[in-house]
Parts: C-alpha cells; structure tokens; sequence
C-alpha cells in the first residue's frame, strides 16, 4: 500500500488548495486504496471545510505560524524549528513514499533537511509569469536551488512549465468531479452573477464592484454575489464601498458556503477580474455547472481553461470598458450565454478525477 503525506497549512478555510487536498485525498484513499496522512501547521483545532473520508488521516502540528510577518522573522524562526523536528517525528512513524507540499509552506526551505526515503513532490499554485520577468536576486536564487532538490515540480498548465527549468517539472491540471450522468440546466437560470474566492486585494473584488457599478446604470435587472472570507477590515471596506456605490440592491457579500455548486447550478454568470491567477479550480467548476463565465484575461490561469467567445469570454485586462459591454451582451443574450455554457461543460469534461488521477498515479506516484 502507497503511503502518502500531504503538507499544508491547514485545511479549515475555503480555497483553492484546500478544495484540491480534499479532492485527491479522499480519491486515493477511496479508490486507490493508499494511505493518506495531511499534516498541517495551524489548524488550531477547527475542523476540515470538506467532510474528509475516516480513513484518511489528519495531524495538526500546532506551529502557528504569525501569518502578519516574513517566516524569516524572529517571531516565526523558532516556529520553523518547531515545524521541522515535530514533521519529522511524525515521518519518521508514518515513513511515506510520496511527500506532497501542496503549498508554499516553511517546509520548502528545510525539506531537504528532512530524513525519509519518500519522493519530495511541490504543488505550485501561483504562477511565476511575473516573477519570470524579474532579475533574479540571491533570495530567488536559493528558492531555484531548492527547487532543484524536489524529486517532481507539479505545475499546472504547459504555460507555465515554461517558467521553469528543471527536468523534473510535471504538468498536472487540477481535477474536479463531475456527475457525468446529468447534465446541468443551461436555460431559464436566475439574473445572478457570482464571484467566489479567498477575499484579498490579488481578487480585486474592488474593481469588480466598479464594473458592476457601471453596469446597472445600463442594466439593472441583474444582481451580483461575492462570496468569500477575507480580513475583516477589508471586507468591512468592500461592503462600504457598496453602499457608498448606491449598489446595496444590486450586489451583496456572502460568508463562504461549502455548497457552493448549489449556487453554480441555478446562477446565470461567473465573473473573474483577479490580477493574477494560476489555474483556478473556480472557474472549471463553473463550466461544469454549465454557468458560462466573463474573465480578464490575467496571467495565466483563464486563458489556459476558456477559448475565447466558445466556452466564456476573455477581456483584455484591466478594459473596465470592455468588460461592462461584454456583461450587458451576455445578460441580455439568453442564447449566448447558454451556447458558452454548454461548451464550457463539454471542455471540463478533460479535468475529470479519474483523468487527471490517472496522470498522478502514471508521473508521481509510480515513478
């Protein structure tokens, strides 16, 4: 039996990477059979967001790391120590054979410090197109340098493999489930957009709010909702934005739902104006709930998952223009947003769990 270890910080809150180490964990534990342990940092005794398989085996090392300063600071350099010697007793009792570090965690500068005779596999999450762009300074140098040391570098698109050069890098999509047995309801959905995702400043859910403050002086028969978690005092800023907008009837956040493909389901419009994306889960959820999507055409992730005007719409970035024309031709175009719809959820049919598990059982796990 494969025994697997995944590392994250915790896995409490809603997100991309949480979503993803629910996704593969219980797949592998339910049909693959292996044995999977997700050790985290700071769970701080909260329970899973997702309802995990029994099986599957969950240790919180109870670093808490301070999240407001640098893992270099002296406030957390003790915490590093604590993460390496309590991870590495729990290694030494589970000796896996696959060690996941499924975001960037303290443990990418020490792992090589690490005793196990399991492969060191890195999940990147973020993209690094503008990182590319950058000179490299002596801290990107070290960071280059431990990458080199992982046994596979897991990227998720060809787009961005290129940003790397390690012959160790593997693409690997992200998987989503879908229930190929009913197809969703493309027409006669409700006059709702919705947005989802950690609420930060990378999501720009401010400049949203400014789109849509544009629409409804054209349009006003629609509503947006944003639901996500963020810093309170950002989010308090965003819902004061709202009513200073006069957009209080028009758009609403909402605390973060574990069901939000219920949502995805009966919505008419997902819209994306994040700043940078790496390959967001969100938006092949979206197709697959046959919800057609608007997006910037930010680096990298969108234009990696929608064919422009066949399965959602890409706007040039930054266009607020462009984008309130494309939000009243959708809204307005019934016929349109169904023909997105349904070829959006005929292209996410390539993300299935059993495809891309497939890939990480053929790449990683049984290499």
């Amino acid at each position: 039996m494969k025994k697997i270890v995944i590392l994250t910080d915790q896995i409490s809150k809603i997100g991309g990477i949480t979503n993803l180490v629910y996704l593969k964990a219980n797949y592998w534990v339910t049909q693959r059979n292996y044995d999977v342990h997700i050790i985290t940092t700071e769970q701080k005794g909260d329970p899973p967001f997702y309802d995990m398989n029994e099986r599957i085996h969950i240790n919180d090392l109870s670093v808490n790391y301070n999240r407001f300063e640098s893992y270099f600071s002296p406030k957390n350099l003790f915490k590093i120590l604590k993460n390496y010697f309590r991870l590495q007793s729990k290694l030494n009792k589970i000796k896996p054979d696959i060690v996941i570090v499924a975001n960037h965690i303290p443990v990418t500068f020490f792992f090589p410090l690490l005793i196990t005779k399991g492969k060191f596999v890195k999940e990147f999450h973020f993209s690094k197109y503008y990182l590319s762009k950058r000179p490299k300074t002596l801290f990107k140098k070290l960071e280059n340098w431990l990458e080199s040391k992982f046994d596979f570098l897991v990227v998720l698109s060809p787009e961005e493999s290129t940003f790397y050069d390690f012959d160790t890098v593997v693409t690997i999509s992200n998987p989503i489930q879908i229930d190929n047995t009913i197809a969703p309801i493309f027409s006669h959905r409700k006059n709702i957009a919705m947005a989802a995702g950690r609420i930060s400043e990378v999501k720009r859910f401010d400049i949203l709010i400014d789109i849509w403050s544009e629409y409804i002086k054209k349009k006003q028969d629609w509503k947006l909702e944003i639901y996500g978690d963020g810093d309170d005092e950002y989010v308090a800023g965003l819902k004061q934005k709202i009513i200073a907008l006069n957009l209080s009837n028009y758009v609403e956040i909402k605390a973060s739902i574990n069901t939000i493909k219920d949502k995805m389901n009966t919505y008419g419009l997902y819209i994306m104006t994040s700043s940078m994306e790496c390959f967001p889960m969100v938006l092949l959820e979206a197709q697959s709930c046959g919800l057609p999507i608007i997006s910037y055409n930010s680096p990298t992730g969108p234009r990696n998952i929608i064919s422009n005007d066949q399965n959602g719409v890409l706007v040039e970035m930054d266009n607020k223009e462009e984008f309130v024309e494309k939000l009243i031709e959708l809204t307005t175009n019934e016929s349109k947003r169904i023909d997105l719809a349904k070829n959006g959820y005929q292209s996410s049919k390539k993300y299935t769990m059993d495809k891309i598990m497939q890939i990480w059982d053929k790449e990683i796990i049984n290499n």
